[in-house]
């Protein structure tokens, strides 16, 4: 079934409180709690209500969710296998998408945000009109009435923010929201733009903290996987603020106008040491491996892009690797014969000059491991005609630890986001110094690298890592971009913060869509043309990345 905004109640409520495996999508008015579906127990509603968080979840981290064609089109992991659309979307030169219903991988990823954050507004609008209702409110105490407000706004939060990050339009859509006229008939919601949808996304999240702050209250296990108390929920609200004010930003333009001061305050006032999720929780354990993250560093799916870690290299090998056109017919074994390494002394890399020393000088602090030799079909080395460019000799290990039947505490908030975030603003604020002191927690605690320093030659990269495809070395926001690249991978924004980071700096390959047009099938029923994003030139599209990689245009 395709989502639909006027259409959504009776299919929300089906969905989370299991009413029924399909419902009709041509229901009652949404503002008329429906007598069918119980939503006069106490028990329904705080279900309703609860289970919106986990639509939102699945709108963003699950493979059915974009997770990994974002990471493959940012180049934060490499894939030749074809699920999920990993490899229709990332080809290059990249293609316009396709925003055609029965196209093959439309659920899959384009529409996928759309329909379950708008089931998780639909639940919440009816669940926070129905305890309007007083013969429904009396069924819970005082406390119990603001932990499921205050939730309730904080999903609504979240909810509208990550639709102002993935598509171009959007709908505003809570409680006091009619989706049908007295006659039953739907009415067209205005679509708004992505800014709006900022802009009521941390309205949302501000009543949300306010709400939390004014009482004591926690939210259980099962509501989120892991008990969340009012303190901390406010917290959270603020750190999510932080990252949606950030990553809305489509251009480098947009990024430059963020509003960095109150990034700083939010982050302040924000989670402190992390915040870790029970994905076990949500899923059983193959799946929690593919849904939350793992996938990113799992050997049989993923390897590194060699596009951006290949600037770790001071060889001369990522140069030559960028030199062989078309870009798609780079092999991991160079002209010259030998094999793409990466000789760095960035210390999170496998350290030494060739592929033996390098398999003989990994330890558990190496973040990029070398898979060492040529590897056969099934692994990593497949399909050549699907681009040799995304085989390399190397993996990211961040997510070794969950995979499959491992941990299932995962980062959904890290300090390393927040503290990198906060480096930012102050380095667009103009204070150098103090994004600089930041950068070196883990460029020089972590990386064994030259501090940054924006008093000294070069803003301090003695160390040229990370070295630009010309083979200059990068200056103060270049070290910036490098440690959050490789401390926030798989983890932070919907585990892309390469793409959402990506575009507002600038980064995207050329063609890569900046953004998600709204469904074909929401406009299709309301006769609105439907629209596309990305593709050389199209609408939406990266102008090229500032990196200007040989063979780009």
């Amino acid at each position: 079934m395709r989502y639909i905004p006027s259409k959504i109640t009776a299919l929300a409520a089906a969905v989370i409180l299991g009413v029924t495996g399909c419902a009709d999508l041509d229901v009652s008015n949404p503002n008329a709690p429906d007598a069918e579906l119980a939503l006069s127990r106490a028990s329904d509603i705080q279900t309703l209500i609860q289970g919106s968080y986990r639509q939102w979840w699945n709108s963003n981290h699950i493979e059915s969710s974009g997770a990994f064609v974002f990471a493959n089109m940012s180049f934060q992991m490499s894939s030749w296998p074809a699920n999920f659309g990993m490899v229709a979307h990332s080809r290059l030169p990249r293609q316009p998408l396709t925003n055609v219903g029965l196209h093959e991988f439309y659920d899959e990823f384009l529409a996928a945000p759309w329909t379950r954050n708008y089931r998780a507004l639909a639940a919440l609008g009816q669940g926070l009109q129905s305890l309007e209702d007083p013969e429904i409110a009396q069924a819970f105490d005082e406390t119990e009435l603001l932990r499921a407000r205050a939730f309730a706004r904080f999903v609504q939060g979240l909810s509208h923010g990550s639709l102002a990050l993935f598509y171009d339009q959007a709908h505003i859509i809570d409680e006091t929201v009619e989706t049908r006229d007295a006659g039953g008939v739907p009415i067209d919601q205005p679509l708004v733009s992505y800014n709006e949808m900022l802009q009521a996304s941390l309205g949302y999240f501000d009543q949300a903290i306010a709400l939390a702050e004014s009482g004591d209250f926690t939210i259980p296990e099962s509501w989120m996987s892991v008990s969340v108390t009012s303190d901390q929920l406010a917290r959270i609200a603020h750190s999510m603020k932080a990252r949606y004010r950030a990553n809305v930003a489509r251009t480098p333009a947009e990024r430059e106008a963020v509003d960095w001061n109150a990034v700083i305050a939010d982050v302040d006032a924000g989670v402190q040491n992390g915040w870790n999720k029970d994905y076990g929780y949500f899923a059983s354990p193959f799946f929690n491996a593919i849904l939350a993250y793992t996938a990113f560093s799992w050997i049989g799916w993923n390897q590194e892009s060699m596009m951006i870690t290949g600037m770790a290299d001071q060889s001369g090998n990522y140069q030559e690797w960028l030199s062989v056109q078309p870009p798609e017919s780079r092999h991991p074994n160079l002209p010259s014969g030998n094999p793409f390494i990466i000789v760095t002394p960035d210390q999170r890399f496998a350290q030494g000059e060739t592929m033996a020393e390098q398999e003989a000088n990994q330890t558990v602090n190496t973040m990029i491991q070398v898979n060492g030799g040529p590897l056969v079909p099934g692994n990593n080395w497949g399909q050549p005609a699907r681009g040799t460019q995304r085989w390399s000799y190397y993996r990211n290990n961040s997510g070794d630890g969950h995979v499959f039947f491992g941990e299932t505490s995962i980062p959904e908030i890290t300090t390393h986001e927040m503290r990198l975030l906060q480096a930012e603003a102050y380095y667009r604020l103009g204070n150098a110094g103090a994004a600089a002191d930041l950068i070196n927690v883990t460029r020089v605690g972590a990386g064994g690298l030259s501090p940054a320093d924006p008093t000294a030659a070069n803003d301090g990269n003695d160390s040229c890592v990370p070295r630009l495809p010309d083979g200059t070395c990068g200056d103060l926001l270049e070290m910036l971009k490098w440690e959050k690249r490789l401390h926030t991978r798989s983890f932070g924004v919907h585990a892309n913060t390469w793409y959402f980071d990506g575009r507002g700096w600038g980064d995207l390959y050329a063609g890569t869509p900046l953004e998600l047009p709204v469904p074909c099938d929401e406009n299709e029923f309301f006769g609105r043309p439907c629209t596309t994003t990305g593709g050389i030139g199209g609408s939406a599209a990266s102008p090229g990345s500032v990196y200007n990689w040989p063979g780009e245009m």
